[in-house]
Parts: C-alpha cells; sequence; structure tokens
C-alpha cells in the first residue's frame, strides 16, 4: 500500500489499535463512523422525552416530601406549633390562655371610679369600673351611675338624666334636663344640697383637677335659687 493512499479497512483486515492510531495521525485512516452524520429523534419525541423526564422527577419529589410528612406525624420528627391543637387537653388550654388575654385586654381598658352616695348623714362610697376611653365619656358613665344609686333611695326623678357636660379646667359645666330641678324641688334645700355635694364631690374624687359644678337645664342657666342656689358654681 503507498504512503499516500488512504483508504478504509475492512473488518477482516482490521489494523491493530497501535496500527490505527499512527495511521489516524498521517491522515491515512477513515472511520466509517465518522462518514456517518448524526441523526436525532424528531422535536415531538424530545419533547416527550423531556416532559415525561420533568413528570418522574416531580414524582418523586412529591412522594418524597409525603412521607418526610407522614414520618413526622407520626412521632418521628418535631412539628407540633404551640397552638396546634392536638387533644382535648390542648384545647381546653388553648381556650384558657384566650380568656386570659381577654380579661388582661379589658383591665387594661377599664378606670375604678368611686362614687359618693349620700345616705342618712353621710356619704358612702361605691366602686364602679368605667371605660377607659375619652376623658368626657369616663364622667358621663360615673354621674350616670351616680344618679342611678340616688334614684334608689328616690332622691332624684327616675328620668333625671345629663344632657351633655364638658370641663374646662376645674370647672365642668353639666347640663341636666328638667326632672332634675323639678327632684330638687321636691326634695328641699337640705337634702337637694346634700346630694349635689356628693355629685360634685364624686366627680372632684375622680376627675381632677374638677373641683367645681356649673349647672344649666335644658341648656338654660338657672335663674331661681330656691330650693338651692344654681345662679353660680357648686364647690365642695
Amino acid at each position: 500500500m503507498r504512503p499516500s493512499e488512504r483508504r478504509k479497512w475492512k473488518d477482516h483486515d482490521e489494523p491493530s489499535p497501535r496500527e490505527r492510531r499512527e495511521m489516524r495521525e498521517r491522515g491515512e485512516w477513515i472511520d466509517e463512523e465518522e462518514d456517518e452524520p448524526i441523526k436525532k429523534a424528531p422535536l415531538a419525541f424530545r419533547i416527550l422525552a423531556w416532559v415525561s423526564l420533568l413528570a418522574i422527577f416531580f414524582g418523586v419529589g412529591y412522594g418524597a416530601t409525603s412521607l418526610v410528612f407522614k414520618w413526622m406525624d407520626g412521632g418521628g420528627g418535631q412539628r407540633t406549633p404551640a397552638n396546634l391543637v392536638a387533644s382535648q387537653e390542648d384545647a381546653a388550654a388553648l381556650i384558657a390562655q384566650a380568656k386570659s388575654a381577654d380579661e388582661t385586654a379589658t383591665m387594661s381598658n377599664v378606670v375604678t371610679c368611686t362614687l359618693s352616695i349620700p345616705e342618712g348623714s353621710a356619704f358612702v362610697s361605691r366602686q364602679i369600673q368605667c371605660s377607659a376611653g375619652l376623658r368626657e365619656e369616663t364622667m358621663k358613665q360615673a354621674l350616670s351611675a351616680y344618679m342611678d344609686a340616688v334614684k334608689e333611695s328616690s332622691m332624684l326623678d327616675p328620668t333625671t338624666q345629663s344632657l351633655n357636660l364638658f370641663q374646662s379646667g376645674d370647672w365642668l359645666y353639666l347640663n341636666m334636663n328638667a326632672p332634675f330641678l323639678e327632684s330638687l324641688n321636691k326634695l328641699g334645700a337640705e337634702k337637694s344640697r346634700f346630694l349635689i355635694t356628693g355629685m360634685v364631690k364624686t366627680m372632684a374624687d375622680n376627675f381632677a383637677p374638677v373641683s367645681k359644678i356649673k349647672f344649666y337645664v335644658d341648656g338654660k342657666e338657672v335663674r331661681d335659687k330656691k330650693p338651692v342656689d344654681l345662679t353660680a358654681a357648686w364647690g365642695i
């Protein structure tokens, strides 16, 4: 065979690996496989293969995750949050905790007020719970509780109520309805002074710096000085 001759070797005339390597370096050896173009599978089959591969990965991942969670639920791991109810005891403890939190929140939104209720010739203290909201709203609650208490002893007409109030410095301006004045006329001077003093004391003890109350009836200043003088502010 000539040195420059290029030929294809057949199966019956196959050179040794060493001879093949030397001939390939001299350019005298051509593999039959190199002459054949690489064939690719159709695009549809390739897409189907990739989709199948992704489905296999997803299935394996999903199955592994399910097994892990089953293992943890079976006690193999710690996956119990503090608020996870797993038994009746857990439910009871969670309910008790919620009630305690509600009670704490409620207590933080209330204030204790002390009423000075006239009884006989003295004042009797009575404590109530008022919402700790706007100051004037708390004042209205305390005043309403005081009037309800004296209504129990028939010192005030049942329909007596405060229409509105506002504070300016140490003065409290209080607008009452007409039954308030009618009740004072029925009580007379001494009991009326006692009732009004208890009202002033109640507001002064709980809402400093209030020390005086100026009364109005139906939005008008009172001109009549009997049985008690309501033309001026009342203090303790």
